[in-house]
């Protein structure tokens, strides 16, 4: 079997971002296609006179049941910035064939992110992922330490309107195939307003209701373009798209009594989340 050793480079990385840790880095046992998704495997000797510095880390885990995995890594250490650091930030490899998985900096796809110090409870750290499969995902918690360790952390869903405490356990969505960098966002408080940016989201006079399961949309101003319903776990339900008239009657649902989430695009482009009780 092939395996996949560790590049200068990126040891280079792992040892400057890892700073608490000295020693040399074994070579990760997995195959080429893990792309050093499982940063746990990457084992470090600690030193035990090693200064005590603060840092503040979390490992946040991409799953399915069937066996995919990737493994991110944010952390908070002396000497990172919020922009691009070449010391401390790692590029998303992307060669593992069923699902990819990063935060976002400026633009770039990283496994590994160094963020500044000290940790502000209003920092946001935009995630992003590929699938190769059409099925639900997990994003979880793997492990975190310093002050990350007892704090919460919100996932953000943009696209199902909701917010999930990770400390509650992982949060699973469905997804189609395809690469998505606009849905999900990392955070450290739950009052933050939800959504895509507000710029983009302008009050609609939109009425939404739900009787005898069926989903009743009304548009009293820009005719619909596209709407999507979700249940609270961000599972898609139902999804039509190019429908062009005000009205919209949404039937064949199978769902007990809950709260669904309705997403609707304009014709101008904005969009409005409203909650039904189905």
């Amino acid at each position: 079997m092939k395996k996949l050793y560790l590049s200068s480079l990126m040891y280079f990385i792992l040892q400057f971002f890892l700073s608490l840790y000295t020693g040399a880095a074994h070579s990760a046992a997995s195959p080429v296609e893990s792309s050093l998704t499982n940063l746990k495997s990457v084992c470090f000797k600690k030193s035990e006179n090693a200064p005590q510095e603060e840092i503040h880390r979390v490992w946040l885990n991409l799953t399915n049941t069937d066996g995919i995995f990737k493994q991110i890594l944010i952390g908070y250490i002396k000497g990172a910035t919020n922009g691009w650091d070449p010391k401390y930030d790692g590029y998303t490899l992307d060669a593992y064939k069923f699902a990819d998985f990063y935060s976002i900096n400026e633009g770039r796809k990283l496994v590994i992110q160094g963020r500044a110090l000290p940790l502000e409870m209003s920092d946001t750290i935009p995630l992003g992922y590929r699938s190769a499969i059409t099925g639900d995902l997990t994003i979880s918690i793997d492990r975190a330490d310093g002050d990350l360790a007892a704090r919460d952390i919100y996932l953000l869903d943009k696209q199902a309107g909701t917010i999930h405490n990770l400390r509650d356990g992982g949060y699973t969505f469905s997804t189609t195939i395809g690469v998505f960098t606009d849905r999900f966002e990392i955070r450290y408080t739950e009052d933050q307003k939800l959504g895509t940016h507000e710029s983009t989201i302008v009050p609609q006079k939109l009425t939404v209701a739900s009787k005898n399961k069926v989903i009743s949309l009304r548009s009293d101003a820009e005719p619909l373009k596209e709407v999507s319903v979700f249940d609270i776990t961000g599972k898609l339900l139902y999804s039509s798209q190019e429908i062009g008239k005000s009205d919209l009657e949404i039937t064949g649902i199978q769902s007990g009594m809950q709260i669904l989430l309705v997403k609707t695009t304009f014709e101008n482009g904005n969009t409005s989340t409203k909650k039904v009780l189905f």
